[in-house]
């Protein structure tokens, strides 16, 4: 990770914004405190991949069906 989306992602963290797969992965780095034996296992890793690409997907997908409302100046040549 670079030190600009470490950034990005531990500011959503201490605000409260941050996703569920986020806060498990920050809490996770935190957690860490340089010692070989800290690091996740390798099914946890991509469990967390898989919640973190899921929730992509499920934003991505209900950001296409949420119908926009159209501006007011269509509605009314619309009626015309």
């Amino acid at each position: 990770m670079t030190t600009e989306v470490l950034r990005k992602k531990t500011g959503r963290y201490l605000c409260g914004e941050s996703v569920p797969a986020e806060k498990k992965q920050i809490q996770n780095w935190l957690s860490c405190t340089g010692e070989k034996d800290n690091s996740i296992s390798p099914e946890e890793r991509a469990m967390i991949e898989n919640e973190i690409v899921g929730q992509v997907q499920a934003y991505v997908a209900s950001s296409l069906f949420i119908p926009k409302a159209e501006p007011w100046w269509k509605k009314i040549t619309a009626f015309f």
